[in-house]
């Protein structure tokens, strides 16, 4: 009976942090959706490239400005019932987004659904911080990575030909269904902490959340690591969730499923990266030295993809590999959060670092769009060269995210 019991007691942190993960799992899938029905949405909405990049991104703007209340939220009250309530609130406005008619109803709709998904990464940190011990966290922080990235597989290619068969409004219905699923496992079995209440790292009930946030905005490797995390995951937003199968549709002339295909080869290489690098940093006790190796791989990568002509069509499978493994280095960013984070307040920390990695990086969807249609009319005027010009941008990013890294590995911690 004992030995039951302390099995079940082993079990129960990675049941909850496996239910979290898979509310992540579908905010990803919500992130990436538009990428493979781009064409339909710009029919349906009767909208060009740059609403097209808006309706996109402004999930990710309210994600972003959502984090650090979030962070308050889940030190203060703790991450179960936020998690719960905002997972309601996201997959009924995944279902309601079917049924918008204007570009202006598309974009109310998908601030909601943002500011509701918005919980999924802090939240299951949160859990993590809370039923695992602390250097196991970089490691953790990998797997769950690993989760999300998944459900930005399945947003590419099974998306795109699920749009093809189905239908774009019945294809959000079926992710839809699938987060009341999830919703209906976060509200049964998730839990704050352990029931004998001894968490790996406890945050106090009434700790004053504002002197906490402003020691975090006076910390500069707080701001370098909030610039290094957005920099380094533009490429997920700005290329894989959106306008990189138009690329490479047009870069080989073939058809937007096989193109997201090749895509999708991003966030696959992503799944190792996420767990290698969360890894590695464990291993030797740093955070610099991963983030140098994440950017300066992106970099290379990144310019490879946009600059260098006629790529053979099986070595960019490769370049989308590698490319999506180094950006995976975006996960060092939290671990280096955590590790600067005042005590009892890692929620406001990790919020603020998701902040600036996903509205950070979506700024790059639409400044990509807008570029777009400034040398091209609609997306079937767009040549090669206005995309090479357009995706230069997250070159940019690249080498900004390096130049950050190295600044971090210069600085201690509390600097």
């Amino acid at each position: 009976m004992g030995s039951c019991s302390a099995s079940q007691n082993r079990l129960t942190p990675w049941t909850v942090w496996g239910i979290a993960t898979l509310y992540f799992f579908y905010d990803y899938m919500q992130q990436v959706a538009p990428g493979a029905m781009v064409t339909e949405l710009a029919s349906h909405f009767n909208a060009g490239t740059a609403s097209i990049g808006l309706i996109s991104s402004v999930y990710f703007y309210s994600y972003a400005v959502m984090q650090i209340p979030i962070g308050m939220m889940a030190d203060r009250f703790g991450p179960h019932r936020p998690l719960a309530l905002a997972a309601i609130l996201s997959c009924s406005a995944g279902a309601l987004f079917t049924f918008t008619a204007t570009p202006a109803e598309a974009v109310g709709v998908r601030i909601v659904l943002g500011a509701a998904t918005g919980f999924s990464f802090v939240s299951c940190l949160k859990l993590v911080d809370n039923w695992f011990p602390p250097q196991k966290f970089a490691t953790m922080v990998g797997l769950t990575n690993i989760i999300g990235m998944s459900g930005a597989v399945m947003g590419e290619a099974p998306l795109t030909e699920s749009v093809n068969r189905f239908g774009w409004e019945n294809t959000l219905l079926s992710i839809a269904a699938f987060g009341a699923i999830i919703t209906l496992l976060i509200i049964l079995l998730i839990k704050d902490q352990p029931e004998n209440g001894q968490q790996h790292k406890i945050s106090p009930d009434k700790t004053p959340t504002l002197p906490i946030l402003i020691q975090i905005l006076k910390t500069p490797s707080a701001w370098f690591n909030a610039v290094y995390a957005a920099t380094i995951n533009m490429v997920y937003t700005g290329f894989g969730a959106l306008w990189g199968t138009v690329f490479i549709s047009k870069l080989y002339n073939i058809s937007t499923t096989e193109a997201s295909f090749m895509v999708s080869m991003l966030f696959i290489g992503a799944i190792p990266g996420s767990f290698f690098f969360g890894w590695f940093s464990d291993r030797i006790g740093k955070r610099g030295i991963p983030m140098i190796m994440a950017s300066a791989g992106g970099l290379i990568c990144m310019a490879a993809v946009v600059y260098v002509p006629q790529v053979p069509y099986e070595f960019m499978f490769v370049l989308m590999l590698l490319l999506g493994f180094c950006c995976a280095g975006n996960v060092v960013a939290y671990a280096f959060g955590n590790d600067i984070s005042p005590k009892g307040a890692d929620g406001i920390s990790l919020g603020f670092v998701n902040t600036f990695l996903i509205g950070g990086s979506a700024l790059a969807q639409p400044i990509i769009g807008w570029l777009l249609q400034l040398h091209s009319q609609g997306t079937a005027g767009m040549g090669l060269m206005e995309f090479r010009l357009s995706l230069s941008v997250l070159v940019l990013a690249k080498a900004l995210a390096l130049s950050s890294a190295l600044i971090i590995h210069k600085l201690k911690p509390n600097e």
